[in-house]
Order: structure tokens, then C-alpha cells, then sequence
């Protein structure tokens, strides 16, 4: 074997030998160098401005260095999995092009979110984006909406304190997403009188703050109190959790509609923006969690009493396009309501989204139903149980289990479909964000105001992917190796 004699030599053997003792790590911290260094080629060559300080140069010859290191970090990428990047001439080629298109996109994006945009149309409007056009002109109304945001930061805090997780798993990212709101909530405030940029933000902040306070007094008091709590317990917890969200959105309800000092409540055809997203998604997954149990379970009943209905409905609305249903749900459900419940349309969206995804949800559950082995149902029945328990006890449990992923999904898209009840002319956050553009200060910014909210959506259906994946490594679904763990 040839020995080095120069460090050209040298740094070819170390090259050739060298293997990063974490790639996870290593993967994150070249991906944000060459964001970083990308970044400040951008700053320097757009707003001589880095992070809001002042850069002393602008040469186009910084400019070209950052641009190399940056390149040259995102590079470090393709050696740290070169064995299966570059292992034949047809990946070469393949890895060069995506590592290109990869790179032009993410310049591309940076520069579009930090240097192009005109995120003043978001800072001027968040209050409008997130509860709507009615609580922005009418700001008094916005202490109905507390209550809520207090419920759920403690029924968030009790949920993960019994999961019997180490802290920094909640407190941490809880944290960031702390600091993330009470920057949206504070940042960029315009001098009063101008436009609706301006608000009180110190009360805003006062209730910020307080419900920080409650959703991590609820997880520190609730960690220590299961965190060597036996199964049962914290099974009957869960439980109590879940009765506790069903009362939480009724009260959420009643402190909306309420009257006050004689003064009538918020009806729900004047709620909006990602408020009114959160409240549809909400009530239709839970709706549509029993419509499609009670349907699955139909279906596949031996009495054609339950299971011709069950079919025809889940055919019927399966068949149908989700946009038709809720044009259904605006024009005609009020007719064939009307001698029974004068719904208003956000009711009716709630009952159309919650039969869609019930009808859906229920051939998923059929499917997982069918996957119980037999025996099952026979030792349940030997050991005294009725039908009934048989199925909600021993059947329905197995059957969700099996097909928890597909059931977030469907409730990931749920979550999604929400964004179309703008075609009905409800100011959802979509619909304000299609309105915000028709302003004179911010003609034409349509790119920001949708871009914005549809980071919004994909956040919570990330959030929402996660849960699941936690919930399979808990149930023992997930092989983390191979591909899944890629």
C-alpha cells in the first residue's frame, strides 16, 4: 500500500477512512450551515442587512464565497451518504440533478420569504386570520374566545403529563410554540389610528401568558401524578380526558352564543379565520369518529335492517365529490331541515364534513374489523360478553389499532378539507386570505396571504402526522429501521 508523502496524499486517506459517528446529526448541522451560509449570500447581495444588523461589505466577491460555502456544505450531504448517492454512474447523474433542482429551490425560497415579500399584509391582518372579520371590528367579543384558549392549554398540558414521558419532551418544543405566539401576538405593532394593524397587545399578552401558565402547571402537576401510576390509572384518566374535550367544546359553544349584559352572542355564521378551521375539524373528527363506527359495524351486520342502509349511505356519499356535499349542505339541508332545526350554515358544514369522513372512516374500519382473527369474537363470547361489548370492548379496539395510520390520515385530510368551505362564502382562514389582497396598501400580495395560511395547515398536519407515529411506536406498530426510519 502506497504511503502519504504530501497532505493532498493525506486528505485523501482521511477522506477515504472518515465516517461521521452520527449521521442524523451531522445531516442536520450541514443542512443549516448551508442555509445559513445561503442566507447571508442572499443578505449581502439583497439588503447588505443580516438578521436586521447592518453587514459591512457588498462585494460581489463575499457574495460568491458565501454561495461556495454554502455549496460546499450541502455537498458535505452527498459524501455523508455517498455509498448510496454515488455508487453507480446512473445515481451520480440522478443525485447531481436532484442535489441541483434541491438547491436552486431552497435560494429560491429564501429569497422569496426574506428578501421579496411583503409580510406587513400578515402583521397588519393576524387578528383577522385568526378569528375572523367580526371579532377584528368588533374587538370586544374576543374575551369569548379565552375560555376556549384556556380549556384546551389545560387538556393539552393534562394529555401529555400522563403520557409518562421525560419533561423536555413537552417543554421544550412548548416553549418554542410559546415564543412563536407571543411573537406573532407582539411583533410589528403599528401606532393606533393607522389601520387594524393596531390593537391592545398587552391584554392580548396578559391572557398569552396565563394560558402558558396553564398548560404547564396542568403538565408539571399531572407528569407527577402518573408518572409511576399503574396502567389502570392512567387509562381512567384518559378517560376522563376525553369526557373533559366533549364538555370543554359544548362550554366552548355556550361561552360563544351567550347573552351578556343583554347584549346577544356571537352567532356561529359570524365565526371565522383559523378559529373557525380548528372548530370544523374538531367537532367533524369526533362526529365523524362515531358516524363511521356505527356505519362500519352496520355494514357488516347479518340483519338487512342495518346493513343495507349503512351501504347505501356510505356508497351514496362516497360517490359524490366533497364540494358537492357542501353545496348540498348550503342550498338544500336547510329545506329539509328547516321543520325540525333552522341550522345555520356552519352547523350544516359540521354535519356534512362529519358524515363525509364518518362514511370514509367506516370502510377503514371495516377493514380493520375484518383483520380480527375469529377467535377473538368466539373467546369474548365464551367469557359471558353480549354482541354489543363483544364489539365495543374486544372487536373495535383491535380494529383501530390495525388501522391507526390510515385513520389519522383521514383525519389529517379532514383537517385539509376544511380550507373549502371558502367556496360557500364563510370567512374561514382561506377566505381571508383571499379578501386581505383587495386592500390598497396590500394590492396583489396574494402569494404572502395564502402562502402564510397554508403553512398554517401543513404545521397542524404535521403535528398531527407525529402524533401518530407516536401513538404507533406506543401500540408496537412502527419497525424503526430500513426505510421507516429514512
Amino acid at each position: 500500500m502506497k504511503q502519504p508523502t504530501s497532505p493532498a496524499d493525506y486528505l485523501s486517506v482521511w477522506f477515504s477512512n472518515y465516517e461521521p459517528s452520527d449521521k442524523l446529526l451531522h445531516t442536520r448541522l450541514a443542512f443549516l450551515m448551508s442555509l445559513l451560509f445561503l442566507y447571508t449570500a442572499l443578505a449581502v447581495e439583497k439588503s447588505r442587512t443580516w438578521f436586521s444588523l447592518d453587514l459591512p461589505f457588498d462585494s460581489p466577491i463575499f457574495v460568491n464565497i458565501f454561495i461556495l460555502l454554502s455549496i460546499l456544505s450541502f455537498s458535505y450531504l452527498g459524501y455523508i451518504y455517498r455509498d448510496n448517492l454515488f455508487n453507480t454512474n446512473v445515481n451520480v447523474l440522478i443525485t447531481l440533478l436532484c442535489f441541483y433542482i434541491i438547491f436552486k429551490f431552497i435560494e429560491g425560497t429564501i429569497n422569496f420569504i426574506f428578501f421579496s415579500a411583503n409580510w406587513d399584509v400578515i402583521w397588519v391582518n393576524r387578528r383577522m386570520i385568526a378569528v375572523g372579520p367580526y371579532f377584528t371590528s368588533h374587538g370586544e367579543e374576543i374575551a369569548r374566545l379565552w375560555p376556549a384558549v384556556y380549556m384546551m392549554a389545560i387538556l393539552l398540558g393534562c394529555g401529555y403529563g400522563s403520557l409518562g414521558e421525560k419533561q423536555k419532551n413537552f417543554l421544550i418544543p412548548f416553549t418554542l410554540f410559546a415564543f412563536c405566539l407571543v411573537l406573532g401576538a407582539t411583533y410589528n405593532i403599528r401606532p393606533e389610528g393607522t389601520n387594524s394593524g393596531h390593537y391592545d397587545y398587552t391584554l392580548t399578552l396578559q391572557r398569552l401568558l396565563f394560558t402558558f401558565f396553564l398548560a404547564y402547571a396542568s403538565f408539571l402537576f399531572t407528569h407527577q401524578r402518573y408518572k409511576n401510576a399503574e396502567e389502570y390509572e392512567v387509562k381512567f384518566f384518559h378517560q376522563i380526558l376525553s369526557a373533559g374535550a366533549v364538555l370543554a367544546f359544548i362550554l366552548i359553544l355556550y361561552f360563544l352564543d351567550r347573552t351578556v349584559d343583554g347584549e346577544e352572542g356571537v352567532s356561529p355564521g359570524e365565526w371565522g379565520g383559523l378559529f373557525l378551521n380548528f372548530i370544523l375539524a374538531s367537532a367533524a373528527i369526533v362526529l365523524g369518529f362515531g358516524v363511521g363506527v356505527i356505519l362500519a359495524f352496520g355494514r357488516r351486520s347479518p340483519l338487512p335492517l342495518f346493513s343495507w342502509p349503512s351501504t347505501a349511505i356510505i356508497e351514496t356519499v362516497r360517490s359524490g365529490p366533497l364540494v358537492a356535499w357542501l353545496f348540498i349542505a348550503y342550498i338544500l339541508l336547510p329545506d329539509v331541515l328547516m321543520p325540525v332545526w333552522d341550522a345555520d350554515r356552519v352547523s350544516r358544514t359540521i354535519l356534512i364534513l362529519s358524515l363525509f369522513s364518518g362514511c370514509y372512516l367506516a370502510e377503514i374500519l371495516r377493514g380493520g374489523i375484518q383483520a380480527v382473527p375469529a377467535g377473538q369474537r368466539e373467546a369474548a363470547l365464551s367469557l359471558g360478553l353480549s354482541d354489543n361489548q363483544t364489539n365495543m370492548l374486544i372487536i373495535l379496539p383491535q380494529a383501530v389499532r390495525v388501522t391507526m395510520p390510515a385513520i389519522v390520515s383521514n383525519m389529517i385530510g379532514l383537517w385539509k378539507d376544511t380550507s373549502l368551505i371558502h367556496l360557500l362564502g364563510i370567512h374561514d382562514a382561506f377566505q381571508v386570505a383571499k379578501v386581505l389582497p383587495a386592500q390598497w396598501e396590500f394590492t396583489g400580495l396574494y402569494p404572502e396571504a395564502l402562502l402564510f395560511v397554508g403553512m398554517i395547515f401543513w404545521i397542524v398536519s404535521f403535528y398531527l402526522s407525529k402524533i401518530s407515529q407516536r401513538i404507533e411506536r406506543n401500540l408496537g406498530l412502527r419497525n424503526e429501521s430500513g426505510g421507516e426510519m429514512t
